[in-house]
């Protein structure tokens, strides 16, 4: 994948941001790069590897570059979204099924974080 000046700055934005964003979000601090433009970069992200699309609930799926393989746990009274890790291998071995092989495991848990609303 060539790297053009648009794809470097959508891929800044995102190397630089503690949070996973939305395309929209991101169209709003890089307003001269069309959404469209964004969203079809997003992709192509995607598919090599280099950034992850994730669907954390609400409207519009969210983009990052996970450094270190990572969880969710999103809090339903603020949308906090909560980064946490868990040994891959351990949960394969709880999640095993029979006749099936895991190759990724995506956990996004639901509840109420403990800060003060």
């Amino acid at each position: 994948m060539r790297i053009t000046k648009y794809r470097q700055e959508i891929i800044d934005l995102l190397d630089s941001s503690e949070e996973a964003l939305s395309a929209a979000e991101m169209h709003a601090s890089l307003p001269h790069i069309n959404l469209v433009t964004i969203y079809r970069n997003l992709e192509s992200f995607v598919k090599v590897g280099t950034v992850t699309k994730l669907n954390l609930g609400g409207d519009e799926a969210r983009f990052e570059i996970q450094h270190e393989p990572h969880h969710h746990a999103i809090c339903n009274t603020c949308n906090k979204v909560i980064h946490f890790t868990v040994d891959d291998e351990e949960l394969i071995r709880e999640f095993a099924l029979p006749g099936f092989s895991i190759k990724n495991i995506e956990v996004t848990l639901h509840g109420t974080c403990a800060d003060l609303h």
